[in-house]
């Protein structure tokens, strides 16, 4: 069972750390547009809205908090440690909001906070040029948690499954997903869906593409933050290509 708030706590205090040796001007080349900053400010954000989330059992998002323009560690660090507070303090299984409806509880933010803080985490140690290990069990998790965005389509949708599919293998999981499209009108927006790029899970076809490598190979692969090269592709590698473009949209 992995221990997702050790893991924020962890992951939190390793950003900070990374911030605090570099200038927050730095670029951060993970993420093209920001600098160290802008990271920063943003993770320190989404700490705060989440514990907001969580501490007022909110039944909708609420408001993206502004970072402050001095102080902007100390901001970060006071709210990961509310986050944490909040968290441990709640019961996972509580009710609360959450962007996927299926799972509107407290633990679904157990898990999105690891995940957030993590791949954040690489990013501000990236840029301060020494990335550290990151843990294979959590990084296999990570993996799982993006592809369930990736293959979970509303009811609203109606989803064709293609032809072509890709099996993923770690040393500790083993998923295949199928290529498909999805269509539809979203009844909340009123926005026009057809025939856009997706994947399914699925236990049936041949794997005409497989990535092998470790969980945190895969899942910094899946992120952006790691090179293909750090994995091995058998078959279609056009297939994997098409991986990680749909991965960007979920991830950008």
């Amino acid at each position: 069972m992995i221990d997702y708030l050790a893991h924020v706590r962890a992951d939190g205090s390793r950003l900070s750390a990374a911030a605090r040796s570099v200038s927050l001007d730095i670029p951060v080349p993970s993420c093209p547009d920001w600098v160290m900053r802008d990271l920063v400010a943003h993770i320190g954000g989404v700490h705060r809205q989440k514990e907001a989330t969580v501490r007022e059992r909110a039944t909708d998002s609420p408001p993206f908090p502004e970072a402050p323009d001095d102080g902007l560690i100390e901001w970060y660090d006071e709210g990961l440690e509310r986050l944490l507070d909040t968290l441990d303090a709640a019961d996972p299984r509580d009710e609360v909001w959450t962007w996927v409806p299926e799972n509107p509880t407290v633990g679904f933010w157990y898990r999105r906070m690891a995940h957030e803080t993590l791949i954040h985490r690489v990013d501000a140690e990236l840029a301060a040029g020494g990335l550290t290990e990151v843990d294979e069990m959590l990084a296999t998790d990570g993996v799982d948690e993006l592809l369930g965005w990736m293959t979970s389509a509303p009811e609203w949708a109606t989803v064709t499954p293609g032809e072509r599919f890709i099996r993923i293998v770690t040393p500790g999981a083993e998923w295949m997903v199928g290529e498909a499209l999805f269509s539809g009108i979203s009844p909340e927006t009123g926005t026009e869906y057809e025939n856009l790029p997706m994947l399914v899970r699925t236990d049936d076809g041949a794997a005409d593409c497989t990535i092998r490598g470790t969980g945190a190979d895969i899942d910094l692969w899946l992120w952006g933050r790691g090179p293909i090269e750090s994995l091995e592709i058998e078959g279609d590698a056009e297939l994997a290509a098409a991986l990680r473009e749909l991965s960007a949209e979920e991830t950008q």
